[in-house]
C-alpha cells in the first residue's frame, strides 16, 4: 500500500495524526485482506492488555437465573469493542494456590481495568484495587465505590415510582418481594414505601415477601401466599423484571386476573418482558445509557491513566403496559 507500519498501526487505532481519507482506505484494505493488530504486540509496546475484566457479584449464579445482568453483561460487552477491548469474566468462585480469580488477575496485570457489578467488595480487593492503581468503574450501587467512578441508576427512586402508582388503587393491597442477596432490594424498598406514603397509604408489616433471585423462586413465593392473595386485590411490586415474570406465571396458573386482580411490576426494561401477554409494566433503568456511560468512563481513566471518582446517577422512567392499570 505503500505506507509504513507506524501509519497502518495508527489507522487501525483511529489515530486523528493521519487524515480521514487515508485512514478509511487503510481500514478498508485491512478488512479485505482480514488483516488484525496483534494484542501480544501492541501490549508490549503500551504496557496494556487490551482486556477488560467483568466482575460478577459473589451470589451470582448464572446468566440463565440472572436475566438483568445477563443483559447488562451483553450490553457493556458490546460498548467495549467498540473501544477493541476483549473481555474477560470473573465470577471469583474457585481459588487457585490461595488466590481468588480478581486477586491473581491483578497481580499479573491480566487486564487494564475493571467494570464491576458486584454490589459489596471486600477491605483485601480494595486494597488490591488502590495498591496496583487498577481503573474500576461500578454498575451496580456500592457503598464503597466512592474514590472510583459509577454509572448507576437511582434505585430509590424505582421503587417510589410505582408506589405512587400503587398507591392511587386503595381497593389494592401493596406488597413487595424482596430480595435479600441484592442489596438494591433494600433502597427500591424504602423508596416503594415513601411512594405510597405520599398517597395515603402505609404498608403493612406482612406485605414484605422473601424470593431468590430467579423465576422458579417468585413464582414459588406467591404459591405459597396464595390465599392472601386470593382474599383480595392486590398490586405487586418484584424486586426486578425477572422476578416479576415469576410472579405473572404464578398468577395466571392460580386463575387471577392480570390486572384486575393483580397489579404487578418489575424494574429493569428487560426487552423480552414487551414481547410476552400481558406485557408486563416496569420501571427501566436506561441499562443502555449505564454501560455506554460506564465504559466510557473506564475507557478514558484507562487511556489517561488518572481515575476520577465521578459518579453518574441515571433517572429511571415508569413504563405502563398490560399488568397495571392506566
Amino acid at each position: 500500500m505503500g505506507v509504513s507500519q507506524s501509519t497502518i498501526s495508527r489507522a487501525l487505532n483511529n489515530s486523528s495524526q493521519i487524515s480521514v481519507e487515508r485512514r478509511e482506505f487503510i481500514q478498508k484494505k485491512a478488512e479485505e485482506y482480514g488483516f488484525v493488530l496483534n494484542s501480544q504486540a501492541r501490549s508490549l509496546k503500551t504496557n496494556r492488555t487490551g482486556t477488560v475484566g467483568i466482575l460478577f457479584p459473589k451470589h451470582f449464579i448464572g446468566m440463565s437465573s440472572n436475566l438483568g445482568l445477563a443483559h447488562l453483561y451483553d450490553l457493556v460487552q458490546a460498548e467495549l469493542s467498540k473501544y477493541d477491548y476483549d473481555v474477560m469474566v470473573v465470577y471469583d468462585g474457585e481459588k487457585q494456590n490461595g488466590l481468588s480469580t480478581f486477586e491473581r488477575m491483578i497481580k499479573i496485570g491480566k487486564v487494564d481495568g475493571f467494570i464491576i457489578f458486584r454490589m459489596e467488595s471486600s477491605k483485601k480487593d480494595l486494597e488490591l484495587i488502590k495498591k496496583y492503581k487498577v481503573p474500576c468503574v461500578y454498575l451496580l450501587h456500592a457503598e464503597k465505590a466512592g474514590s472510583y467512578g459509577s454509572c448507576l441508576s437511582d434505585c430509590e427512586y424505582s421503587g417510589y415510582l410505582i408506589g405512587k402508582l400503587f398507591g392511587k388503587y386503595k381497593e389494592y393491597k401493596s406488597f413487595y418481594i424482596n430480595v435479600k442477596t441484592s442489596a438494591e432490594s433494600k433502597t427500591r424498598l424504602a423508596g416503594f414505601r415513601r411512594g405510597l406514603k405520599e398517597r395515603g397509604v402505609v404498608m403493612d408489616k406482612d406485605a414484605v415477601w422473601q424470593s431468590e433471585l430467579s423465576v422458579k423462586s417468585a413464582y414459588e413465593c406467591v404459591i405459597n401466599n396464595q390465599e392472601t392473595i386470593k382474599s383480595r386485590k392486590c398490586a405487586i411490586l418484584a424486586f426486578n423484571d425477572t422476578v416479576a415474570l415469576g410472579v405473572l406465571n404464578a398468577c395466571r396458573d392460580l386463575g387471577l386476573k392480570v390486572p384486575e386482580d393483580v397489579q404487578i411490576s418489575g424494574v429493569g426494561g428487560l426487552p423480552i418482558i414487551a414481547e410476552i401477554a400481558p406485557d408486563l409494566t416496569t420501571v427501566n433503568v436506561f441499562h443502555e445509557r449505564i454501560a455506554s456511560m460506564g465504559c466510557e468512563m473506564l475507557r478514558s481513566a484507562i487511556v489517561h491513566g488518572v481515575q476520577e471518582p465521578i459518579h453518574t446517577v441515571i433517572r429511571p422512567e415508569l413504563v405502563l403496559r398490560g399488568t397495571t392499570l392506566r
